[in-house]
């Protein structure tokens, strides 16, 4: 977007050197703010904010659902889109399926199927269902983008910790 506020979140020497073709090509660029949610009340309406910087954790049972929405098994599911990630819950480390993030390129920045580590779940980029329009798996997305609001306190939304207890206690949602 030309002539949006932007801010320079990491620019290396040999970036500054190199020069870039343009703003817009620049990796290191991003919106200042996003814009605003037109009707807060409404919840999720696919404006794709959230589904650009990280995929939201599946409960258990979902993968199921959503490998039966794109025509797969389950395990053809999770080795073609899924990750495994996890949280520690007293002291139990609880492992929790989440799509894997894609690059610039569109290619998985981590092979699905594995585990991955607290590098990868600090990166932020887009769920490997999120095509630009929309989340190609929008019927059977993951508990936590359904139950995720942008407008309200990050407290207020679903946490890892909670979807680790779900996954604990093998508590399906009946939602």
């Amino acid at each position: 977007m030309v002539g949006s506020p932007r801010r320079l979140a990491i620019l290396s020497e040999e970036t500054v050197q190199r020069g870039a073709a343009s703003e817009e090509d620049n990796p290191y660029w991003e919106l200042e703010e996003p814009p605003p949610h037109p009707d807060p009340a409404r919840g999720c309406i696919r404006r794709g904010l959230c589904c650009k910087s990280s995929p939201g954790w599946f409960a258990p049972g979902e993968v199921e659902r959503a490998a039966a929405l794109v025509g797969l098994s389950p395990d053809a599911f999770v080795r073609a889109y899924v990750v495994i990630d996890q949280v520690e819950i007293e002291g139990q480390r609880v492992e929790a399926f989440v799509p894997v993030k894609v690059g610039r390129d569109g290619l998985p920045l981590h092979q699905p199927g594995t585990r991955v580590d607290r590098l990868y779940r600090m990166l932020r980029s887009p769920c490997i269902f999120y095509d630009g329009q929309g989340c190609r798996i929008y019927p059977a997305r993951p508990i936590e983008c359904r139950r995720y609001v942008c407008t309200q306190a990050p407290e207020d939304n679903l946490s890892h910790e909670e979807i680790g207890r779900m996954w604990l206690s093998g508590t399906v949602p009946s939602e």
